[in-house]
């Protein structure tokens, strides 16, 4: 992957704010909680990631079937391909 990942620091830092006051997170702790938030974060930021380029490979592209045209069948079928990575 080229791109690299930016976080907005000041959105980052609000929501953990925001988080750590209403879990009642005690100051000595904060430091290993914003990591606990960050992994949190990037894990799901990045399978996100993996799902949409998945989904434009499978679904994107002009010559494959769209979807909603898809027999059950059609979709099983293209579920289980999906399942091999």
């Amino acid at each position: 992957m080229n791109d690299r990942t930016l976080i907005d620091p000041q959105k980052f830092a609000l929501r953990f704010a925001q988080t750590a006051v209403a879990k009642g997170t005690e100051n000595d702790q904060l430091v290993h909680e914003a990591k606990k938030f960050l992994t949190g974060y990037l894990t799901a930021y990045y399978l996100v990631e993996d799902f949409n380029s998945i989904e434009r490979k499978n679904f994107g592209n002009d010559k494959a079937k769209k979807f909603e045209d898809m027999t059950f069948e059609e979709l099983l079928e293209r579920v289980k391909e999906l399942n091999k990575y």
